[in-house]
């Protein structure tokens, strides 16, 4: 009984792929857009503006469809992108860096946008005449009485007058005269703020306080971003026998601060739906309050899971270690947003 022997067909090569042109820094062919010789780009940055401003809104943002990918489950799934990094399924997501970047760009010019249009006035309420009676609700036009806390260059808050500019200087020994007399520059711009928050005409008041609240809600963004390493280290420490490298906690902190900054973005749009709703439709100011209170406990609700599913400790230990965790960070974005006040008070 004679065996059969069957022959397999040799595979063919691959086709080698005809160059492109050769490289103008070393002369080598080219088969891609960069040069496997010495490593140079075929495109120079001698080409119209437009494209050179993609390629750098590429290179910083790297938004693409993957964003769609990534902001859903950013919201409603706990732990799932930080999950998946660490599994190795990375690719159909933004890369945390950048979608923290990101959200803090849009968080940013949201906040800006939001106040400059006039969402967080105060609301002036017009109350139509009754019975040919006019009523006239015409904001003050005079101030009103000054206290003397803020005026003629004092900050005086019930004990005694802490610093004037002529009188009272504030003067830090180690530095030079130019930095002294700056720091008391930027004093001086929040007494007046102050001033004018306290004791000036209405139109002043408002215009006070609009611009105090664009500084805030300006700096929120900024605040979250700086503090996001000093959350990894605290997650460092309150795990440290987790053995997780420090830029595994750092991963967990910038998914966490990308959902805070989605979560105002997604505050910032209820509030201002509800500003332009509510006065077409009135009924409208109570689904939009409970949204809005949703949003807040959702906040509160989903890092406190996703510290769950991404450390898979106890509910002893997660409740411990959220609720210490928070107490600790909500000191440091206390001391980030009173930062971020004297800011928006010595904005000249």
């Amino acid at each position: 009984m004679s065996q059969e022997t069957t022959t397999q067909p040799a595979a063919s090569p691959l086709p080698v792929p005809s160059a492109e042109g050769h490289c103008d820094n070393c002369g080598a062919p080219l088969y891609g857009k960069y040069c496997y010789a010495c490593g140079q780009p075929t495109v120079g940055m001698v080409r119209h503006f437009s494209s050179v401003l993609s390629d750098i809104a590429d290179s910083v943002l790297n938004v693409d469809e993957r964003l769609f990918r990534t902001i859903g489950p950013l919201y409603v799934r706990p732990g799932k992108l930080t999950l998946d990094y660490f599994a190795g399924r990375r690719a159909r997501y933004v890369t945390p860096f950048r979608l923290v970047f990101f959200l803090a760009i849009i968080a940013f010019f949201s906040a800006q946008i939001t106040v400059r249009a006039g969402f967080s006035h105060y609301v002036r309420v017009t109350t139509p005449p009754v019975s040919g009676v006019s009523i006239s609700t015409a904001p003050p036009t005079s101030a009103p009485p000054d206290d003397g806390r803020f005026a003629h260059g004092n900050l005086d808050f019930g004990w005694g007058v802490i610093w004037n500019h002529d009188t009272k200087p504030l003067r830090v020994r180690l530095l030079p005269d130019a930095a002294n007399e700056w720091l008391n520059d930027l004093i001086g711009n929040a007494q007046q703020q102050l001033y004018l928050m306290n004791s000036g005409s209405f139109e002043e008041r408002n215009n006070a306080v609009h611009k105090f609240m664009l500084g805030m809600f300006s700096a929120a963004p900024t605040v979250l971003f700086v503090l996001l390493p000093v959350f990894a280290l605290m997650l460092k420490i309150f795990y440290i026998f987790k053995k997780r490298l420090y830029m595994e906690h750092l991963i967990v902190a910038m998914h966490s601060h990308a959902f805070l900054m989605l979560s105002m973005l997604v505050l910032l749009a209820l509030g201002v739906l509800r500003q332009l709703l509510q006065p077409h439709a009135a009924w409208l100011a109570v689904p939009f309050y409970l949204l809005e209170t949703a949003a807040w406990i959702w906040i509160f609700v989903y890092l406190w899971l996703m510290q769950k599913r991404v450390y898979r400790q106890g509910w002893f230990m997660t409740n411990l270690k959220y609720w210490s965790l928070g107490f600790c960070y909500t000191i440091l974005l206390g001391i980030g947003f009173a930062f971020a006040v004297l800011l928006s008070l010595t904005s000249g």
